[in-house]
C-alpha cells in the first residue's frame, strides 16, 4: 500500500460504490426470492403479510450486498455477526423508507391493490450502505495507523 497518497481515500469510496451496486443487485434477487417463496406457499395469509415478506426480502438482499462491500474478516466473530445484523437491519429499514417516500406508482395501477415500487430496491441499498459505510469507515480509520 502506498503511504500518504490518494489510496487511503479511494478505497473507502470504491468500497461504498461497490457495496451500493451489489446491494441493488442483491435487493432485486431478494425480491425475486420473496416473490417465489410467496408463490410456492400459495399466498395463505393476508396480502399485507406477503407484501412485508417481499419488502423484507428486498431489504435482506440489499443489506447483504452492502455488507459485501465492507466485508472484513480480521475482527472477532461476534463483531462480524453484529455488523451483519446492523447492516441487514439498515437494508430492511431502507426498503421500508423507499416504499414510504419513493412511491412513484399509483397504488391502483392495473387494478393491483399492492403495487410494488422499484424505489424499495434503491432504499434498501442506500440504507444498507449507509450503515455498512459508517461501520466500515470507523473500522478503517481506527486501523489506519496500525
Amino acid at each position: 500500500m502506498i503511504e500518504r497518497g490518494i489510496y487511503p481515500y479511494l478505497i473507502p469510496i470504491a468500497r461504498t460504490i461497490a457495496g451500493f451496486v451489489v446491494g441493488v443487485m442483491l435487493g432485486i434477487v431478494g425480491g425475486w426470492t420473496a416473490t417465489t417463496f410467496n408463490a410456492m406457499i400459495g399466498y395463505p395469509w393476508l396480502p399485507e403479510v406477503h407484501r412485508n415478506i417481499y419488502i423484507v426480502g428486498i431489504g435482506l438482499g440489499g443489506g447483504l450486498g452492502a455488507y459485501f462491500g465492507w466485508m472484513s474478516f480480521n475482527i472477532r466473530w461476534y463483531l462480524i455477526a453484529g455488523m451483519i445484523v446492523l447492516v441487514l437491519g439498515g437494508g430492511i429499514a431502507g426498503a421500508y423508507l423507499g416504499l414510504e417516500y419513493g412511491q412513484l406508482a399509483d397504488p391502483s395501477y392495473l387494478g393491483r391493490r399492492y403495487t410494488s415500487d422499484s424505489m424499495m430496491h434503491w432504499g434498501a441499498a442506500i440504507g444498507g450502505i449507509a450503515v455498512a459505510s459508517a461501520l466500515g469507515i470507523f473500522h478503517y480509520v481506527r486501523n489506519l495507523g496500525r
